[in-house]
């Protein structure tokens, strides 16, 4: 007897529908990134290295792994909320983790891991929630709502601590506001009904092309980049630049400015995928080579306005080279596997969390100009085989 496959249900593209996913994803990357700008202040006030700061900031991509491999493919079985809600709680008592870490310096580490579990998962299920409630928008939605909150969560958290008594902990408290009101608004949020699979849709997925051949030739020799340059703008500059006012502040600023540039740039990434989907990629590595350049000049002469102008060309780099890498990824995805590789291209993108702690590791071997320097010639690789490749 044959079964029947019961149609999806239509998705509605409504604020309400897709708004309390965005709102979470939102929370969170501002919880993900609010630790980036308090990286000096912890190295003052609890008397931590620069090698140990950067040890924490990147520890967070190596806990994004289990986080990306568990919300892609289970929320793909399991359904979106059920994956979505439990972790965006989780959130909010990651931040307390953090905000302990300033009496047990250890909990940093622990914080710091289990953030990127909890973003991983987030992330990976709540982009393929958003493109089912919005599959026009959706994936400009997720990368707007993500890099907002990251670049709002350090500033203010840079705002708080600067200006706010026991700064360690009050730099913490308006991410614990955000998560209060959109863990609840989550919980109401619609899920398209999954459908149910007949044995000839079985086999007409099976038989569909592969894209992890063109995944992995196409996309991630650009996701990588995402952040693996962006991070020197607002980790790495700013510790070498000579700020002797206002340093919280500061550091705060420029992470803002990288990733409000990305922001920014997004808008005009996804009007121009719309005619010409490769000038997107090109276009951001073009931005990455001449922004790492800049940050090279910026640790060469230490003037803090080209700290500043590396991070808005990083930040629109950025903006591009994401904008892109989802995109191309839904593109390409086989039915079924939208939640799997859009958490790949995250794993990329997060990955390059790790270069602040490579960076250090680095600049015993060779100057930090020399290592910036470097990394622009592989970007300029890397643009090269995409715009003969691709």
């Amino acid at each position: 007897m044959a079964t029947v496959t019961l149609p999806r249900s239509p998705s509605p593209e409504r604020l309400s529908a897709w708004g309390p996913v965005a709102l979470a994803m939102f929370g969170v990357g501002w919880g993900a990134n609010q630790f980036a700008s308090l990286l000096g202040l912890y190295a003052d006030r609890l008397h931590l290295g620069g090698g140990e700061t950067r040890a924490m900031f990147g520890i967070y991509a190596l806990g994004l792994v289990p986080g990306l491999a568990l919300g892609g493919p289970a929320s793909d079985r399991l359904g979106r909320r059920r994956l979505v809600v439990p972790f965006a709680s989780l959130s909010a008592l990651v931040t307390a983790v953090l905000m302990a870490g300033a009496a047990v310096p250890s909990l940093l580490y622990a914080g710091r891991l289990a953030a990127g579990v909890v973003t991983g998962a987030v992330l990976a299920a709540g982009t393929a929630w958003v493109k089912e409630l919005a599959p026009r928008s959706g994936t400009r939605i997720t990368a707007l709502a993500v890099s907002a909150g990251f670049g709002a969560g350090p500033l203010a958290s840079a705002l708080v601590a600067q200006w706010l008594p026991h700064p360690l902990l009050t730099a913490y408290v308006p991410h614990l506001l955000i998560m209060g009101v959109a863990v609840p608004l989550l919980v109401r949020a619609p899920e398209p009904d999954r459908p149910a699979t007949s044995p000839q849709a079985a086999r007409t997925e099976a038989e569909a092309p592969d894209g992890r051949g063109e995944f992995w030739a196409a996309v991630a020799p650009v996701a990588i980049w995402s952040f693996t340059a962006p991070v020197n703008a607002f980790t790495v500059l700013p510790a070498e630049v000579p700020v002797h006012h206002l340093r919280i502040a500061y550091a705060g600023l420029v992470t803002a400015v990288t990733l409000g540039s990305g922001m920014a740039a997004q808008p005009f990434a996804r009007r121009l995928e719309a005619r010409h989907p490769r000038l997107v990629a090109r276009t951001g590595l073009g931005l990455t080579t001449a922004g790492l350049v800049m940050a090279a000049l910026t640790a060469a002469s230490g003037m803090p306005a080209l700290n500043v102008a590396a991070a808005v060309l990083l930040g629109a780099a950025y903006g591009f080279v994401l904008t892109y890498s989802l995109g191309e990824a839904a593109r390409i995805a086989a039915p079924g596997e939208l939640a799997r590789l859009s958490a790949i291209v995250y794993a990329l993108v997060y990955a390059g969390m790790f270069t602040p702690l490579l960076v250090t590791a680095l600049t015993a071997l060779a100057p930090l100009t020399a290592l910036l320097g470097t990394g622009a010639a592989l970007a300029a690789l890397s643009l090269t085989w995409i715009w003969i490749r691709v």
